[in-house]
């Protein structure tokens, strides 16, 4: 590799390191600021990194909460993800159950993410991406609930499983208005609420699979 395309690419590194540490400044800080009284050279402080080359990675500092958005939402997909231990007795309705126990305890340990997710002061583009990413939360459902039993084809199933996320995101909201964190009476009754929406479209019990299966039902299904 020549010399200019070494710097280049040390240059880049440093880049992209500089602007991951601003990305986790603004989580830090986050934990105990509400997101409307920081600004980037807040942010930029903390981070070590002087406020003009910050502005080189985000125009202002909703730009730095969009990004963290994203990162929530890469890290609440991969948790979501994850194999669900399910046995016939327990029926796949524990499947939902046991993302939103998934989904409570992901908050529960980031005051960062639920203020910026599911908080008062949201900015219109984060809610916007966080909608979104809801849809690909929706189909990972339903691929956790088909890798474990038979899921009925059915008109429109990716929109009725977003519907069901838009529920359980609903009082997750209700909650940390009111409370200021998810209490477990309020996870309780999103389950109760998305699952008896669930049951207006699929019966409730479903015919079990003998062995967890990688097929997808594909969206739009």
């Amino acid at each position: 590799m020549k010399t200019a395309e070494k710097g280049q690419s040390a240059t880049q590194a440093r880049g992209r390191e500089r602007r991951q540490q601003l990305i986790e400044s603004a989580r830090f800080l986050l934990e105990s600021h509400a997101m409307d009284a920081l600004s980037l050279a807040d942010i930029a402080a903390n981070a070590g990194i002087p406020t003009g080359s910050a502005y080189h990675f985000f125009p202002n500092v909703t730009a730095v909460y969009q990004a963290l958005g994203e990162r929530f939402s890469d890290e609440l997909d991969a948790e979501l993800s994850k194999p669900y231990r399910v046995s016939a007795e327990d029926g796949w309705l524990s499947i939902i159950d046991e993302s939103i126990d998934r989904a409570h305890r992901f908050y529960k340990a980031s005051g960062a993410y639920r203020q910026l997710i599911i908080g008062a002061r949201v900015p219109a583009d984060i809610k916007l991406s966080d909608r979104l990413n809801d849809e690909v939360i929706g189909q990972i459902l339903i691929n956790a609930i088909n890798d474990h039993f038979y899921l009925p084809e059915i008109p429109r199933a990716n929109e009725i499983f977003f519907h069901v996320v838009e529920i359980i995101d609903l009082f997750f909201t209700l909650s940390v208005l009111r409370n200021d964190e998810i209490t477990e009476h309020m996870s309780i009754e999103a389950g109760r609420a998305s699952k008896a929406y669930l049951l207006t479209y699929f019966p409730s019990v479903l015919t079990p699979r003998d062995k967890p299966s990688s097929k997808q039902v594909p969206q739009g299904v």
